[in-house]
């Protein structure tokens, strides 16, 4: 019976450690998130008429942000500078470049 019991008990360990290790590897495995940065203006923006890198001028993929008042940058490598060039819903139009500690992450 101490045998049986004892048998059990290994059997027992024993899935449930090859699960915890298989969901650890699953988790590894799984695709990160690239997560979006953002600018913020003081207004409302119409137009995006480009965004790149400032010290090599390579074109950075964005949008507008749902309330007009961010440019949301894909895949921006971190630690960069970036120009901008908007036009604003007013019409008037700024270019600007905003160091990589005025970028902010967008919390969802």
């Amino acid at each position: 019976m101490k045998a049986l019991i004892i048998s059990i008990t290994f059997v027992f360990f024993s899935i449930s450690g090859y699960t915890q290790i298989a969901t650890e590897g699953a988790d590894k495995m799984a695709p990160q998130k690239v997560q979006d940065h953002q600018i913020h203006f003081q207004q409302p923006v119409k137009e995006i008429n480009h965004i790149m890198y400032d010290k090599n001028f390579l074109p950075i993929q964005g949008e507008i942000s749902k309330d007009k008042k961010s440019v949301v940058l894909k895949n921006w490598e971190k630690g960069t500078k970036v120009r901008v060039k908007v036009t604003y819903e007013d019409g008037t139009e700024d270019e600007i470049v905003k160091s990589p500690c005025y970028i902010d992450p967008v919390v969802l």
